[in-house]
């Protein structure tokens, strides 16, 4: 997994100088006053004086102006102002910081050190870590993606840690380059992957990958946060790019395959517009309940073909390999599909299904 720690920042004092202390202290080194100084520069005796107080600051004209009377270039005293204003916003960023501090805590700040992607676990330097992570400027522009989500009572998931997940999601995405979306394309990379099943993660993890990039869908696995109850997400980051998020949540392959199978349904079927999220714990929006039982067909169909449905109610667990081999897939997706239409019990078979693991990661 990349590293996204953002780079040590530099030393940033708390007090802000005005330029209009230079300016002073140019006048005591060549004992002039401000009215001197003002008919010299051919403007108010008050507009001096205001600089000095660092109330008007220093325009490119009068900045002009003070090179010619002190020797001292036009570039010095207009980034001299600059660095004043960065110094004034830099404080004020500072106080909005050290007021959001319960905004930030309220994410998976643990696990997030943990995966090195921030290094701060308190403090105004959380706050600023965590707006580089989700690329905004202030706790206020903070937008909750699954805000959509929060209306049902059956919400089981800690709303903090998916929007961290989804986040995660998408810096990972970015660096996928994938061609411009092709439905046709995105079709026969899902006939594609359904042979993938047969494999091993080391070799079909990155053959996944592969395939749904050329078709214009970037496909990410990011494990899950503490309270985070998602087996997968599909959203479009353009109108040429779409991304398929999966989890690694219960660690079963056949659960695995079949998610990204219903969610490679939306991509197909469901428009460009929304955010779908599946798991255990998080409430279907009755509105959309049609296209989630579409998708849950669509991946069933695509696992198991519905032309072998009457096989299955016939199926011993001996009899399982020669089927998964026959209809092309893994005989773990074929106990999966049993177990779930409650065809064997759910302690049955299970030596025939394979938990993930992958090179970096240990199950769970």
């Amino acid at each position: 997994m990349p590293n996204h720690m953002n780079p040590t920042r530099a030393f940033q004092p708390d007090y802000a100088s005005a330029p209009g202390a230079t300016v002073a202290d140019m006048l005591d080194q060549v004992g002039m006053t401000q009215m001197e100084l003002a008919q010299r520069l051919g403007v108010s005796p008050k507009h001096i004086n205001q600089v000095v107080k660092g109330v008007a600051s220093i325009s490119a004209e009068l900045a002009l102006g003070l090179e010619k009377v002190f020797g001292v270039s036009t570039a010095f005293w207009l980034n001299r102002q600059s660095l004043y204003r960065a110094d004034i916003a830099r404080q004020k960023e500072s106080r909005e910081l050290a007021s959001a501090l319960d905004w930030a805590k309220s994410f998976p700040v643990a696990e997030l050190r943990k995966r090195r992607l921030i290094s701060s676990s308190t403090g105004p330097d959380l706050v600023n870590e965590l707006l580089h992570f989700f690329a905004i400027a202030s706790p206020k522009l903070w937008s909750d993606p699954v805000a959509a989500y929060r209306k049902s009572q059956r919400f089981e998931s800690d709303e903090k840690a998916l929007a961290t997940w989804l986040r995660l999601g998408e810096i990972e995405a970015a660096a996928i380059e994938c061609a411009p979306f092709d439905n046709e394309r995105f079709h026969e990379a899902v006939r594609e992957a359904r042979g993938l099943t047969r494999l091993n993660p080391a070799e079909w993890e990155p053959a996944l990958i592969r395939i749904c990039a050329h078709a214009g869908v970037a496909v990410v696995i990011v494990d899950t946060f503490r309270g985070t109850r998602a087996n997968g997400a599909t959203r479009w980051l353009s109108p040429t790019k779409a991304l398929i998020q999966m989890s690694l949540r219960h660690r079963w392959e056949d659960i695995f395959w079949f998610s990204f199978f219903h969610e490679a349904a939306h991509v197909l079927l469901h428009g460009k517009k929304r955010i779908f999220i599946e798991g255990t714990g998080l409430p279907r929006d009755h509105s959309l309940q049609q296209w989630e039982e579409e998708a849950d067909r669509f991946a069933s169909r695509t696992l198991v073909p519905p032309e072998h449905d009457h096989e299955l109610r016939r199926l011993t667990l001996t009899d399982i390999p020669t089927f998964a081999e026959q209809i092309g897939v893994d005989p773990g997706i074929v106990v999966g599909r049993l177990q779930h239409e409650r065809l064997i019990p759910n302690q049955r078979g299970n030596e025939l299904r394979h938990r993930l693991a992958f090179a970096e990661q240990e199950p769970q």
